[in-house]
């Protein structure tokens, strides 16, 4: 083999190699492009963007509320009276509610007066003004 033919050959090896060296940076620069993608997604959640709160999943983003803590607890405060609406104790209608079909039972009257179901309800009627 003369000179010129090794220069020749090793010349050809250098231009194969400069080509795999290319595909394979080529290659390379693919792959991270995909895996800088793969991160992102992986970085989403409900609050950077529109996916749904329940496919967080485990890892759920921290709340970020702007109020700042009281020290209070939640609720009604120590002292406050609070107002509710009290049971009336000499109602406006009292109404029983005994079933149609023993109306005509012999045993009517007696049921009615001294029925064992007791049930207190207190009804109101509201009046929405305008």
């Amino acid at each position: 083999m003369t000179k010129d033919e090794i220069i020749q050959q090793l010349l050809q090896q250098v231009n194969t190699l400069t080509d795999i060296v290319n595909a394979q940076t080529q290659l390379t620069a693919r792959l991270n492009q995909t895996i800088q993608e793969l991160k992102e997604q992986l970085n989403r959640n409900s609050q950077n963007s529109s996916k749904t709160p329940s496919s967080d999943g485990y890892k759920k983003p921290a709340p970020k509320s702007l109020r700042k803590p009281s020290g209070k607890k939640a609720g009604g405060q120590d002292g406050h009276q609070g107002t509710h609406l009290a049971v009336v104790t000499a109602p406006d209608e009292i109404v029983r509610h005994m079933p149609s079909v023993c109306e005509g039972c012999q045993h009517y009257q007696l049921c009615r007066d001294t029925a064992c179901i007791v049930e207190k309800r207190h009804v109101i009627d509201a009046t929405v003004t305008v």
